[in-house]
């Protein structure tokens, strides 16, 4: 029996299809696929919004189904870039609070252990706007989610992604510092790490990179990775909003040098997530040939 987990979001199978995988699809395709785990999207395609599945029996027989395709729940996503409350008023904020809310239920009654958190609203901050009173408001909101989550067991899971505001590799370590929550952890995914400590995407001056790239941004991240999304990455982005994130072997990334980064770390699992999204029909591909290479890197260095 392996010391590792894997799974698929299911949001990957969602993106640049000219219709759009269901749920149903994907439970099935990752369970032939061999996966061990799913995690579900939120707003994702009618994929698993909490409006969706409205009662605790509801969400039992969501995951009595999941259950019966031999898959786990892995991991909750609410909708990433639902609304704009870092930098929206108070109504916003407000709304958004509330969202989180019956997402964090929905995460608790399907026995995920982990959900995700964004600041929402797209970055770079625009001239004039007040740098200190975004960050204050998106620390405090944090430690509000992070003890909400706390009382139920959840970890919560930032992702940060160059589209989004505070993606220097310094703020995001700053940020995760100044929320202080010990269970308050980064995601980290390799294409929006590649955009952040490599590219520099999206950044304002002065622009910080790593010369050793996605080591020295993993090293700065010691003992703060909560989990992991293996995708690869062309040294490119997505229309201009975040870093690519192509099949494993499709790009230039060195896992036989990430992976083991990321073990020292501190980080080892057990979940790791395969988070390959080409915006294309493709991931159905890329879910294949990423299993199997996780696994033998995985067995690899685990």
């Amino acid at each position: 029996m392996s010391d590792y987990k894997i799974f698929m979001g299911s949001w990957c199978f969602v993106f640049g299809f000219p219709k759009p995988a269901s749920l149903d699809q994907v439970v099935k395709v990752l369970s032939a696929f061999g996966f061990d785990g799913i995690a579900l999207g939120a707003g994702f395609t009618g994929h698993a919004a909490p409006d969706q599945f409205p009662t605790k029996q509801s969400r039992k027989e969501l995951v009595d189904w999941i259950s019966s395709y031999n898959l786990e729940i892995a991991g909750y996503a609410p909708d990433p870039y639902c609304m704009p409350w870092a930098t929206g008023d108070a109504d916003v904020l407000k709304a958004y609070e509330e969202y989180f809310a019956s997402c964090l239920q929905m995460a608790a009654d399907i026995g995920s252990s982990k959900i995700r958190v964004d600041p929402g609203s797209f970055g770079p901050l625009a001239r004039g706007v007040d740098y200190n009173a975004v960050w204050d408001r998106v620390v405090t909101t944090f430690q509000k989610q992070a003890k909400m989550a706390a009382d139920v067991g959840v970890t919560m899971l930032w992702e940060p992604e160059t589209g989004q505001v505070f993606v220097k590799p310094s703020e995001i370590v700053k940020l995760l510092d100044d929320v202080g929550a010990d269970n308050f952890m980064l995601d980290y995914d390799c294409g929006h790490a590649q955009a952040i400590s490599v590219l520099g995407h999206n950044q304002i001056q002065p622009v910080e990179t790593f010369e050793d790239g996605q080591l020295g941004y993993i090293k700065s991240l010691k003992g703060k990775i909560g989990s992991v999304g293996l995708n690869d990455s062309d040294n490119t982005t997505w229309m201009n909003l975040f870093g690519t994130h192509l099949g494993l072997g499709r790009g230039v990334l060195n896992f036989d040098e990430i992976v083991p980064a990321l073990i020292d770390s501190g980080f080892r699992g057990p979940w790791w997530g395969c988070d390959a999204i080409p915006m294309s029909p493709d991931a159905w591909a890329d879910a294949w040939t990423g299993i199997a290479t996780m696994r033998e890197l995985l067995d690899k260095y685990l």
